[in-house]
């Protein structure tokens, strides 16, 4: 949009409020080339509080601000405090520092401010984010985003124009570049750490560094602007004193958004097998009918009849493998519930005689037959799909359409043979030099949800880490061994949101920190989890059969916190031997493989992600994507500072990449070897950056 458009509009009280919102960091940059004059009167008008401006467009009232020596001074003097990392975000109680910093490492699988041009934020005295607002306010000017202090810096003639047309001279124009290039800061580090800036430890070549972890104005400005546009899922999290956050929560009103992406994980579709027995025995199906009314099931129905509309032959492809891919995975959640029951049949012997009222049902052949003659169930399958298709009226265009017959019915022959488990071939044990690790059901309370300051989710992979990591730190100490847990994969059982806030503990306060006081809420996304988590674990062979001999000492030392959240053990009275030591990775996966389809697999993706548009159509093209922590970016040398846990500190940004919620059957019809390769995530530490990978 360019400002034009705005200054045709003749209601004032509508001018003003779009002419602020333009303004404002959480819109899309709008275009001034031509209307110099005229911004920079807004701009001006923008450093006064809203109920001392009546039109943003008084020349007279921007003429005194710019004449006014000492309301400029004061604009000016909050150039120092402009950031491209924000120290106060989320607790306003970091005071007289400031970040600012070179855009870090680009890196191709995540998301960072190294995908952005550097650009400045505000965070500081609260009083003073009005007259902040002259030098910060970012516009598109020549095709490039730029805020005033920047553009002075480059000392432009037609922003000279634009000044002396206010009253300015020229000589106090240059004198004005010349004090705003001076004070904007190319590089900002503090040289102590602030007792209310949290640290995490990360490892660091034989030991650990600190790492404070700073959000990046420029990536949080682009999710508010994709927020306001409605590309995506959000939620929000609120701040009762915004202005003190900084200048983009401010202009939010406190209400800052995040992307929302928790795992779908829905409960059985049935309970006890009793249930499903009375489901079949009153004709009622067992099949989960409400996987067909997914959008992504009707959206990939639709790209397959109207597959040839795509302009290049290579699209068409494109789309027909996605379109399949997705039609699939819906089948496979369809069938899930009989196949979940197959299993129960097949290797707990279950009794097939009650259900001998329903043996004309599809569901009781599907039981009872050996898995050689599955494929020939075929047509009945794609037969009854179509019946179901055609019972909702949202679905009814789709049942028995020409253009789908061939697709599905060869999607259901793909699912039939598959579950033979022809892909689950033994693997050939050669070194014996590791153990993994199988902790099952285990349960997290109030654990952190905000994976980092732009994702709400599941938790961190860097939590999982860290937890396995000081994990692996007890056990050492405990048996006198050398024990590296290297790589670990995450299987989430059930997964629920945690309404309201939480009221923080009482703590030495004030100046003295001698008065017991509740500091301010700093709102956040709280869930509580059930899931496994296999961990793959390395050494020498002397170290690994001393684990071997003591398997209690693994209970002994289990960790009490996750993610911020309280963790524990699965109730006693489900009878579950929840902690296991496998040397035999088959053995492992035939447990695994009988993990409750409801759960999914937090997986390893390799999408690359140039910028934020391009990661929400990502997340748009296939709803089991989600954004996640990967890591952090480092932004400075590890360096000595005061205050810091460890002799080193650094501070870092942290990354968004993307990770694929799998669903059990999914991963089980891809076989063994597919889950040992593609499954397992581990922490890769470099110079500039420390990330989550696939292993």
């Amino acid at each position: 949009m360019h400002l034009k458009e705005l200054l045709d509009i003749t209601d004032t009280t509508e001018r003003d409020r779009l002419l602020r919102r333009a303004f404002n960091p959480y819109t899309t940059t709008i275009d001034i080339t031509g209307c110099e004059a005229i911004a920079l009167i807004i701009l001006l008008n923008l450093t006064y509080r809203k109920n001392h401006v009546d039109d943003l467009l008084d020349k007279q009232l921007a003429k005194q601000a710019l004449k006014s020596e000492d309301h400029i001074n004061k604009c000016v003097q909050e150039i120092a405090w402009f950031h491209t990392h924000n120290l106060k975000y989320p607790d306003i109680r970091v005071s007289k520092q400031n970040l600012a910093v070179e855009r870090p490492l680009l890196h191709s699988y995540v998301l960072s401010s190294a995908n952005y041009p550097k650009a400045y934020g505000w965070a500081h005295d609260s009083a003073k984010v009005n007259v902040a607002k002259l030098f910060v306010s970012y516009f598109k000017w020549q095709n490039e985003d730029y805020c005033l202090a920047q553009i002075l810096s480059l000392y432009s003639d037609n922003w000279k124009a634009a000044f002396t047309s206010l009253g300015l001279s020229v000589k106090a124009f240059k004198s004005l570049c010349a004090t705003v290039q001076e004070a904007l800061p190319e590089e900002v580090v503090p040289d102590s750490v602030d007792r209310y800036s949290r640290q995490i430890r990360m490892p660091n070549h034989d030991g650990y560094v600190a790492v404070t972890p700073v959000i990046s104005h420029v990536v949080q400005s682009k999710v508010q602007q994709a927020a306001i546009d409605k590309r995506a899922r959000f939620s929000n999290v609120e701040f009762t004193r915004p202005a003190a956050v900084s200048m983009l929560a401010a202009s939010l009103g406190g209400v800052v958004n995040v992307l929302n992406y928790p795992p779908d994980i829905r409960s059985k579709y049935h309970g006890l097998s009793n249930s499903r027995a009375f489901k079949l025995n009153n004709g009622q199906t067992v099949f989960n009918v409400g996987a067909l009314l997914k959008p992504e099931f009707i959206k990939a129905l639709e790209g397959i009849i109207f597959s040839n509309n795509a302009l290049a032959l290579k699209q068409r492809r494109q789309q027909k493998v996605k379109n399949i891919r997705d039609v699939r995975s819906t089948l496979l959640e369809w069938f899930s519930p009989v196949f979940e029951w197959r299993l129960d049949v097949v290797e707990n012997g279950s009794d097939l005689e009650q259900l001998e009222s329903a043996s004309n049902q599809l569901e009781y052949k599907i039981l009872s037959l050996p898995v050689d003659e599955l494929p020939s169930l075929t047509i009945p399958l794609f037969r009854l799909l179509n019946e179901m298709l055609g019972c909702v009226n949202m679905t009814q265009r789709y049942a028995f359409h020409p253009k789908l017959m061939s697709p599905l019915k060869a999607a259901l022959q793909w699912l039939l043979i598959n579950l033979t488990d022809k892909k689950n071939e033994p693997i050939e044990e050669d070194d014996k030099c590791f153990r993994y690790l199988h902790l099952s059901g285990l349960r997290v309370f109030d654990a952190q949800a905000l994976s980092n300051p732009y994702c709400s989710g599941i938790p961190s992979l860097t939590a999982v880490w860290g937890m396995l990591h000081s994990y692996q730190r007890k056990l050492n100490e405990a048996l006198g061994t050398n024990l590296r847990f290297t790589s670990f994969s995450w299987f989430i059982r059930d997964y629920s949101t945690v309404a309201g806030k939480k009221l923080p503990e009482l703590s030495l306060q004030g100046a003295q920190q001698n008065k017991l006081k509740r500091p301010g809420i700093i709102d956040g996304k709280y869930c509580d989890l059930v899931f496994d988590l296999i961990v793959h674990v390395d050494g020498y062979e002397d170290d690994l059969q001393a684990l071997d001999r003591e398997p209690d000492i693994l209970k002994a030392h289990f960790p009490s916190n996750f993610a911020g959240g309280v963790m524990h053990q699965p109730e006693l009275t489900s009878n579950v031997n929840w902690c296991c030591l496998y040397s035999n990775e088959n053995q492992l996966f035939e447990k695994l493989r009988r993990l409750p389809l409801s759960g999914c697999w937090v997986m390893p993706t390799e999408h690359k992600i140039q910028d934020l548009d391009e990661l929400l159509l990502l997340l748009k093209s296939d709803s089991k994507l989600s954004p996640s922590m990967m890591g952090y970016m480092l932004l400075t040398e590890p360096k000595v500072r005061v205050g810091a846990l460890e002799k080193l500190h650094c501070y870092a940004e942290p990354a968004i990449g993307v990770v694929k919620y799998e669903t059990a059957i999914s991963l089980r019809l891809k076989g063994i070897s597919n889950y040992f390769n593609e499954a397992f995530w581990m922490l890769d530490v470099r110079e500039k950056f420390m990330l989550m990978k696939k292993v």
